[in-house]
């Protein structure tokens, strides 16, 4: 059995979203692993901030995780029409944190979930773009809620249950 990997960028509902993913998950007796990129605190990404400090531990600690997984789930609201800062930094921390910028991600199995008190949208596509373009399989149905738009269980489990499927090695 693969492990599920939630990657979440948020503090507030979009952790609550993720948290309720897991739950959904475990439901369906799939292993998870929720990371809260927030947590991290990493440094914002700069070559100048690389050379002068190196790779931060949390950096090479996320590759290894992520390096160990199949599929994931990412989680992250829309920022100004776009993913927030702390994916795309944590992204980019985790792209120089291993041997080639892509090991991290290349023929991974992608979900993307958003909440979003906007439109939520364009920070799907947003995330879409950078992980397609690091190498990974996105899967085509995404998850988008709203304050007047709550999460469907039914929607989300049948997600959940393809991602498992197709990262099976």
């Amino acid at each position: 059995m693969s492990k599920i990997g939630i990657l979440v960028a948020s503090s507030n509902n979009n952790l609550k979203l993720g948290l309720k993913l897991q739950e959904l998950a475990l439901s369906q007796n799939h292993e998870t692993e929720l990371i809260n990129l927030v947590d991290l605190r990493l440094p914002l990404y700069s070559t100048i901030e690389e050379q002068e400090n190196g790779i931060p531990e949390n950096a090479l600690t996320l590759a290894s995780k992520i390096l160990a997984l199949n599929a994931f789930i990412i989680v992250a609201p829309e920022y100004n029409g776009v993913m927030p800062p702390v994916l795309n930094n944590a992204m980019a921390w985790t792209s120089r944190a291993t041997k080639d910028w892509r090991d991290a991600f290349n023929e991974k199995i992608v979900a993307l979930a958003t909440h979003s008190g906007g439109g939520g949208a364009k920070g799907l596509q947003a995330m879409r773009i950078m992980f397609q373009h690091l190498g990974s399989n996105i899967l085509a149905r995404e998850i988008l809620t709203t304050y007047e738009k709550p999460l469907n269980e039914e929607t989300a489990i049948s997600m959940i249950n393809n991602l498992a499927k197709l990262s099976k090695a």
